[in-house]
């Protein structure tokens, strides 16, 4: 029997479960501290309460540590029933909302929103970020606005991308999907640039499929390469369409770039 896929929580019964900041700390500290406690300061795993109900303090050297120090909450100026609302839709909505819309629609300053929606996006982009594999196609593009005197695809302050995408074939009849996506700024389109940033967002052992710009041959180097035309798009729809979504998501939260 084929197992379902675990529906994402909706944001009404997510809230519901956050309802207040007894909740969202019990939450906090059963994620910290779910491995066992250890000392930031020294390394001891013995602890005592600390001076709330949700701190910890080290009985080696007394160092009190509450449950949101070091992480995303740590400090916030706001109820965290509202922190904890903003991060999940900063990190679920696909056209992220603004931070005068935040602002507005929990009722806190708008610098406060903007500070706060940078730091969840920061967390969100921490780490090693995983390679693409497998099937990947790659394009490149230019992000930006309208420059005064240069009509379509110019290069004056607009930034070059780009953009990748691990593509899932299922068996059978099934639809082509986008597994997983990466984007990274280049220099140019040489094949100098355009090998750096596949090396930095691709796999060495995927497949790379590209258009016919002539500058992926010696881009992709020894790597399994495969070019098509992209006649207009026909051949890349998915990584077109993946293209389209992040300029428009750019143009949904500064409406102007």
């Amino acid at each position: 029997m084929k197992k379902r896929k675990k529906k994402r929580e909706c944001f009404t019964d997510f809230m519901i479960r956050f309802s207040t900041d007894q909740k969202c700390l019990e939450h906090l500290v059963a994620l910290k501290w779910e491995g066992g406690y250890l000392c930031r300061k020294c390394g001891h795993d013995q602890y005592v309460k600390g001076r709330r109900w949700h701190n910890r303090k080290c009985q080696h050297c007394k160092y009190d540590e509450s449950a949101t120090a070091h992480t995303l909450f740590h400090k916030v100026k706001f109820p965290l029933t509202k922190a904890f609302g903003i991060t999940y839709q900063v990190s679920t909505m696909k056209k992220c909302m603004s931070s005068c819309e935040l602002s507005f629609q929990w009722d806190i300053h708008q610098e406060t929103a903007w500070y706060f929606k940078r730091k969840a996006q920061q967390a969100m982009s921490l780490g090693d970020r995983p390679l693409l594999e497998f099937n990947v196609e790659v394009d490149e593009t230019v992000i930006g606005g309208r420059e005064s005197g240069k009509p379509g695809r110019s290069h004056g302050k607009k930034k070059k991308v780009l953009v990748g995408i691990e593509v899932e074939y299922p068996e059978g009849d099934g639809a082509a999907k986008i597994k997983r996506a990466s984007a990274v700024v280049i220099d140019d389109y040489s094949a100098e640039s355009l090998g750096k940033g596949i090396n930095e967002i691709v796999d060495e052992d995927a497949l790379v499929t590209t258009d016919g710009w002539g500058a992926y041959q010696k881009a992709t180097g020894g790597r399994m390469h495969m070019s098509f035309p992209s006649e207009d798009g026909e051949n890349f729809k998915l990584l077109h369409w993946h293209i389209f979504n992040i300029k428009n998501w750019v143009r949904g939260i500064h409406h102007w770039v």
